[in-house]
């Protein structure tokens, strides 16, 4: 049994995966496995980067299933004590992985574990925040929110201290024990992208699970590497945001707050699309996406159904 198990989920993000690859490939001696779950890229890359990384596992997948599913596919195949979901836009320092389960496994309560991330610049990502509250929708909220609890939630405090404890923490780099992930039941895969990081730190915290920022080691995350490849993808990113914001909120609100905050979502996006789409091609694609409920396909969901994989001779 490897020691950990990295899950990457890659749709046409093949220079940073590259990057990213290039920066595991040395650490912990080997005793890793690394999977990449390609959501239908569909550009015959696939086939050229399994020839360049013959100890990587290449998963191609007939559709695009969406980060949740994805990434429940690739831990399927893992056999790692410890499963690490890591962007393929990231890129690892060298000994990181070794220092942080050395860590890791000194402290059996951490259940979900980040570390600190910045960009090219060296300026400080916030991939972590507070639970959704129905008050919390509207954005100039979650600042007074910050205020009311206190220094230790600032995302100063959050992203220098130590160690610090968010609600919830970016599912571009989470680190969890592969039996933990088990018994919460995965990602859910009706967040098809956005908000299934803040699902799974939820459903962590209702088992009273530490969710931990682990400060000392960082890496670097250029953010959007699949995202932002064009200005259709954009688009469709763009319109799942605000869907998955409402399946969170279908999922975790009741009674009057559920429908103040979805009431408080409408309102903001059809605002900002009437303030913004007259100068911006993205933004205007995106409200056609909203209007008529265009999303990705939902289809291949079942973990046996719509994958191949590619292994070099």
């Amino acid at each position: 049994m490897k020691a950990l198990s990295i899950v990457t989920v890659n749709y046409r993000s093949w220079i940073h995966l590259a990057q990213c690859l290039d920066s595991v490939k040395d650490q912990l001696d080997g005793n890793l496995e690394m999977i990449v779950v390609d959501n239908h890229s569909n550009d015959g890359m696939g086939e050229a980067f399994a020839s360049r990384y013959p100890w990587v596992r290449f998963i191609m997948q007939d559709v695009n299933g969406g980060f949740s599913q994805a990434c429940n596919r690739g831990a399927s195949l893992a056999s790692g004590r410890w499963l690490l979901f890591l962007n393929p836009d990231t890129i690892l320092e060298p000994g990181l992985l070794q220092r942080l389960l050395d860590r890791a496994e000194r402290e059996p309560s951490w259940k979900l574990i980040g570390i600190r991330q910045y960009d090219e610049s060296g300026n400080d990502w916030h991939q972590h925040g507070n639970f959704p509250k129905w008050w919390t929708i509207w954005p100039m909220m979650r600042t007074v929110e910050r205020f009311m609890r206190g220094r230790q939630n600032s995302r100063r405090y959050i992203n220098k201290a130590r160690v610090s404890h968010p609600d919830w923490i970016s599912g571009c780099f989470i680190l969890i024990r592969r039996d933990d992930f088990r018994e919460l039941g995965g990602w859910d895969p009706r967040f098809w992208m956005y908000s299934e990081d803040i699902d799974l730190c939820r459903r962590a915290a209702d088992r009273g699970w530490d969710r931990v920022m682990y400060n000392e080691l960082s890496c670097m995350h250029m953010r959007g590497g699949s995202s932002r490849i064009n200005m259709e993808t954009a688009a469709v990113c763009k319109s799942e945001v605000i869907r998955s914001q409402h399946r969170y909120i279908d999922k975790y609100f009741s009674g009057a707050g559920k429908w103040i905050a979805k009431g408080t979502l409408v309102w903001q996006t059809v605002l900002r699309i009437a303030i913004s789409a007259p100068f911006s091609q993205v933004n205007r694609k995106m409200a056609a996406n909203l209007l008529g409920n265009k999303a990705q396909p939902r289809e291949g969901f079942g973990a046996g159904t719509g994958v191949r994989e590619i292994r070099e001779a």
